[in-house]
């Protein structure tokens, strides 16, 4: 696992060490259980809490002050409050859940890695270790000293947990990779080993040295054929386990076997006896120097940290305070004092690391978003052009194809050019498309200037991360796993004018303009949106789920149904470019996904056409590579400091792109980059509001305000255009009943395909 967090060759598996380490501790553990049950007759709980206090609890406190500590000198302000509620979450043994809950949020699972991270495995294994002495206290005395009998429990929650295993890893692997339910196969496997003890002595040698290196070799081939793209636990977690489960039953021989005089070589003893402390400081000395130091390392950097600095960190940590507290050297075996010492110990580090976090969200402005303006005055007048120059409100005429679209990359690579006629054979150019706005805006605007935070900026830096429009929170907005929208009317429910907005978490971004618009104009609003499911009629990758966005095809055709039922007078689309598609079986990344990516975009466009009285495509928006909030929070004096240069921001060619095939389809086409990006370099801040919530959502309230500019480049419509209330031509109705299902047909088509 060392070389694997220190970025090693070879081992893209490293990651299944923490199976390893669950059959060991369930093993260990168990047989510590059994042998008090066997000789007293029963088990004490508060012993054995008061043991496991002892053990785990003063490295494990030490490491998070540490941490915390260190992350208050290194880490911006911003990133300072999530490693608090990290550390605060992982004092109370539950930050697996945290960190599932945030793998399963779009809007927190591009954050960087918590250097509490790897404290997730530990908090799975003392909730498994909650309720197992009672389980096995119980079931001893139902056995009545019977091991066949006692293996029946065993073997129920390894099962039951096993199996869901298997469903939750395609179902959710966020939550299959954190969560208890699904680990504690793994502990019961080393449960049902430490069961069986007392027969493995009488395995014959030969056998024994053959499950032994078998069992190496599973574990070591696990590492290697592992790979962070595999499912996982699932299936794949068997190797490790069935590997380690095999080499700890082959090394119970009273004569030990050629490979446990190998493990029980001097310098392996040595590592595995500062093993937990060794676990517990190597990450976050991999995560927080590098940052101290300015960026990556090589790899030779890397394995220097973990040899010349997590190591001797490890030692110290063992030999003055793990042993010592262990022992009872410092604060005694007495059960209730332990117990009371485990207890004030895990509160002080909980409030310690939440003060922490409540100090440095107050030094940012607050804990709570400001709302935006809700009445007439403009407030971005001279700030950005009311007008985007490049918007194409009105159809132009049809276009070629557009060809695969640029895109900046998170190394800040700049965007490519536009597509030329010399485009990829199959591909043609898009240079007969609008043009886009793609530097400063209109040179009547001043350049922004430079500055301190505003002390009124909307939201707040402390705010930021909670800043998302309503449909949030109403559950409009869904999540990878949801599939059917609920109702989600906003603006006049009984207008005769139905507008709906269509797409991704890059539509859900312009709803606080869109409700703002919708009320002003008296139109009944309907959201449909979901986290990183484009509208485009693509199969796309899912980052959260680690498989095939099916959920995202069967959503998108249940939304165009909807819209066809809903008969609208508009349909708003919005999408990031920031999918993978899937193309004949395998996900494609960048420049690679731009044909597929604009041939899905332009087929729903083009059935979207007959269905409403008019389309509307607001193009996608600049990004800033760098977290602007975090930013910054971290350069409070200077707004510029956290500027993204123009041609890492914008998009040019993927610009470009939406526009001719807005063009092609009869699409109106909105540009927001001259809104979003009015200056070069473009700003994380305008005015008061802060423009980013994230490197590439807008915040709130920066969206509500631009609602008069996106009102002025929206089609004209009318409750006579609309037909919500009325009913659908004779033609609209014939080419609804074609178009649909033809997208369907095509949904279906990909999802048999391998991927």
């Amino acid at each position: 696992m060392l070389l694997y967090h220190a970025g090693v060759p070879g081992f893209p598996g490293g990651y299944i060490g923490v199976d390893v380490f669950f059959v060991l501790s369930g093993f260990l553990i168990t047989g510590l259980l059994l042998r008090e049950l066997r000789e007293s007759g029963s088990i004490s709980l508060p012993r054995f809490y008061a043991r496991r206090a002892r053990r785990i609890l003063p490295a494990s406190a030490l490491v998070l002050v540490a941490t915390v500590l260190a992350s208050a000198v290194v880490v911006s302000p911003l990133r300072l409050i999530d490693i608090a509620g990290d550390a605060a979450a992982a004092a109370a043994y539950v930050v697996n859940i945290r960190f599932a809950v945030q793998a399963t949020d779009y809007l927190q699972g591009g954050a960087p890695p918590s250097p509490i991270l790897h404290f997730w495995s530990l908090s799975a294994e003392e909730q498994f270790y909650l309720f197992w002495p009672a389980l096995v206290l119980l079931a001893g005395r139902f056995a009545g000293g019977s091991a066949r009998r006692l293996a029946v429990p065993f073997l129920a929650v390894a099962l039951a947990s096993f199996a869901l295993s298997l469903w939750l890893t395609t179902a959710s692997e966020p939550w299959a990779f954190f969560s208890l339910p699904t680990r504690a196969w793994e502990l019961g496997v080393g449960a049902l080993l430490a069961l069986g003890a007392p027969l493995l002595p009488a395995i014959p040698g030969r056998v024994a040295m053959a499950l032994g290196w078998g069992g190496l070799a599973l574990v070591a081939l696990g590492g290697i054929v592992i790979t962070e793209a595999t499912p996982f636990p699932g299936w794949a977690a068997i190797l490790p386990v069935a590997g380690t489960a095999m080499t700890v039953a082959a090394g119970t021989r009273a004569a030990a076997p050629l490979h446990a005089r190998v493990l029980g070589w001097g310098p392996f003893r040595y590592i595995g006896r500062i093993s937990y402390s060794l676990y517990l400081w190597h990450w976050p000395v991999l995560v927080l120097v590098p940052i101290a130091l300015g960026g990556p390392l090589p790899l030779v950097g890397r394995v220097a940290l973990v040899v010349f600095v997590a190591v001797p960190l490890a030692a110290l940590s063992q030999r003055f305070v793990e042993d010592p507290l262990r022992r009872g050297r410092v604060i005694g075996t007495v059960t209730r004092r332990n117990l009371a010492f485990a207890g004030a110990l895990s509160i002080a580090v909980a409030v310690g690391a939440l003060s922490v976090g409540a100090v440095t969200a107050a030094r940012l402005g607050g804990a709570v978003a400001v709302t935006p303006d809700t009445g007439d005055g403009d407030a971005l007048a001279g700030l950005v052009p009311t007008d985007a120059p490049s918007s194409a409100a009105t159809p132009a005429a049809p276009a070629a194809s557009p060809s695969a679209p640029g895109r900046p990359t998170a190394s800040g690579e700049p965007a490519t050019a536009a597509p030329s006629a010399s485009s990829p054979p199959g591909v043609p150019g898009a240079t007969d498309a609008p043009t886009s706005s793609t530097g400063p805006a209109p040179s009547s605007l001043p350049p922004t200037p430079d500055g301190p935070v505003p002390a009124d900026l909307t939201p707040s830096l402390a705010a930021v991360r909670s800043d998302a429009p309503r449909i949030y929170a109403d559950g409009c907005h869904l999540d990878a796993a949801t599939t059917v929208s609920p109702p989600c009317v906003y603006g006049d429910p009984a207008s005769a004018t139905t507008v709906v907005l269509f797409g991704d978490s890059h539509a859900a971004q312009w709803f606080p303009a869109m409700e703002r618009i919708a009320t002003d104009r008296g139109w009944r609003l309907v959201s449909l949106t979901k986290s990183a499911c484009t509208a485009a009629d693509v199969t796309v990758w899912s980052a959260t789920l680690d498989r095939a966005y099916t959920e995202c095809d069967t959503w998108r055709r249940s939304a165009m149904e909807r819209i066809a039922s809903e008969r609208p007078a508009l349909v708003v689309v919005s999408d990031s470019r920031g999918v993978r598609p899937i193309v004949d079986g395998e996900a494609l990344v960048g420049d690679a996904g731009g044909p597929a990516l604009a041939d899905g975009l332009r087929r729903t466009l083009a059935a979207l056409r007959p269905m409403a009285g008019q389309v509307a495509l607001i193009g996608v928006t600049p990004e800033a590579p760098d977290d602007p909030p975090a930013c910054l929070s971290e350069n409070p004096g200077s707004v510029l400091a956290c500027a993204t240069p123009v041609d890492r921001a914008i998009d040019t060619a993927w610009v470009a792109t939406e526009a001719a095939i807005a063009a092609e389809t009869g699409a109106a086409y909105v540009d927001p980059t001259g809104w979003v990006c009015p200056t070069g370099p473009c700003p994380a801040v305008i005015g008061r509001f802060l423009v980013y919530r994230d490197t590439h959502h807008l915040a709130t309230p920066f969206a509500a305000a631009l609602a008069s500019r996106l009102s002025g480049r929206l089609p004209a419509v009318g409750a006579t255009t609309g037909r919500a209330a009325g009913q659908a031509s004779p033609r609209t109705a014939a080419l609804v009943t074609a178009r649909v299902p033809s997208i369907r047909a095509g949904v279906a088509e990909r999802q048999t395909r391998p991927s």
